[in-house]
């Protein structure tokens, strides 16, 4: 690329030490991107690029250095047909006469499409390239602040914010726990999944660091719990899933300093509903602790293991009864401030586990860890739980 822009003399002067480096990231990135393409197992086979000045112009915490307002111009150098390495489909914006006055409003379009050309299919091959070549960004934003849903079925945007200590703090965690995974000897069987992408981001809701705050990101998340234990291995060893008993309940206990009831705290036989509906009594409890305001009717999927004969009235006075000392802020709304103690206890459990060189890996109430530290990952989760909440909790083999 520097002798096309040499022998075509597209630049008057050297680029400027930071100017370099940004160039030098964006061909990175977009060569990054379009290996992925070829190497990961989905069905796309083209990356979308938004290239308007909007987009390119405008400074944010979660933009990529390769988003910036150089990329036309390398896009147009790796597809001009001596370089021949990407092949690039102009996007277009359309737009429609709104008024009497010929006001026009925007009506739609088609980002930029970008393919591997000729030259880097073959460079991929030549050069044995995999998908462990590849990984994310180290400069990519690890905590993110999402601004409330327009509605319940929309994707919250991403919300600018102005780092604090807090946000350093929780940033400073989130960079030694995946540097600590990065380098971790972790494999995965399964061939749909790729074990390299382990990097987890912390995501907060409602424009509010106190709500929300769930790692994301690692590539375990997305399988099943029978599947993680059949492929995932950690240092050739095979793992085990502990889960925190009835957590969400556990934590409001703690947050209301009340002890909760001997047993388990989703049996509500005692209160006149039998003990075989439980999976169907938890998923309403969660649906209350998760809701603006407390539910009217069954949440979905409720019915296949609560038959009609019971109401939503039924369940809830069954669940006030149970839980008296916690109902109330059961009903509240808390659910996203239950997410951000939950997460916390997480993030804890795996620097506790990390200072004692044990690979685990997070899913929300839960750990992965080879099988024989099996014991010791369950005494930091108890630890960890009593230093945060003050009581002792049940954590079970998932």
């Amino acid at each position: 690329m520097s002798g096309y822009e040499a022998f075509h003399q597209t630049r008057k002067r050297a680029r400027r030490a930071a100017d370099q480096v940004t160039f030098e990231r964006t061909v990175e990135a977009i060569l990054c991107d379009l290996c992925a393409v070829v190497l990961e197992p989905t069905d796309h086979d083209c990356v979308h690029l938004p290239l308007s000045n909007k987009t390119l112009r405008t400074k944010s915490r979660y933009k990529g250095t390769a988003l910036g307002k150089t990329l036309p111009d390398i896009l147009k150098i790796m597809a001009a047909p001596e370089m021949d390495f990407v092949v690039v489909e102009k996007g277009h914006s359309s737009f429609k006469i709104v008024d009497d006055e010929l006001n026009v409003a925007f009506a739609g379009g088609q980002q930029t499409i970008v393919q591997p050309g000729p030259k880097l299919l073959s460079r991929i091959e030549r050069f044995s390239i995999t998908r462990g070549d590849i990984g994310p960004a180290p400069e990519e934003e690890v905590i993110i602040l999402r601004a409330p849903k327009h509605h319940s079925n929309s994707m919250a945007e991403y919300e600018e914010y102005e780092d604090d200590q807090t946000t350093l703090a929780l940033r400073d965690q989130m960079i030694a726990i995946n540097a600590w995974l990065e380098g971790a000897d972790i494999s995965c069987s399964h061939q749909d999944v790729n074990p390299t992408h382990r990097r987890l981001r912390r995501i907060f809701n409602n424009s509010d660091f106190a709500q929300g705050g769930r790692l994301f990101g690692g590539f375990w998340q997305r399988m099943s719990s029978d599947e993680r234990l059949e492929h995932i291995l950690i240092e050739d060893d095979y793992c085990v899933e502990l889960d925190y008993g009835q957590m969400s309940l556990m934590i409001l206990y703690g947050l209301t300093g009340h002890t909760p009831p001997k047993g388990d705290l989703y049996d509500l036989s005692g209160e006149g509903i039998p003990a075989t509906y439980r999976k169907g009594i938890k998923k309403v409890i969660q649906a209350v602790i998760n809701s603006s305001k407390v539910p009217t009717r069954m949440p979905g999927g409720v019915r296949k293991h609560i038959p009609s004969s019971y109401s939503i009235q039924d369940i809830l006075k069954a669940v006030e009864k149970k839980h008296p000392a916690i109902f109330a802020k059961m009903t509240s709304g808390i659910g996203m401030q239950l997410f951000r103690k939950e997460a916390d206890i997480l993030v804890d459990v795996l620097t506790a586990l990390k200072a004692k060189r044990i690979v685990a890996l997070p899913i929300h109430d839960a750990v992965i860890v080879m099988d024989e530290h099996q014991e010791v990952a369950r005494k930091v989760m108890i630890e960890v739980f009593e230093e945060h909440m003050g009581l002792t909790p049940q954590v079970t083999l998932g």
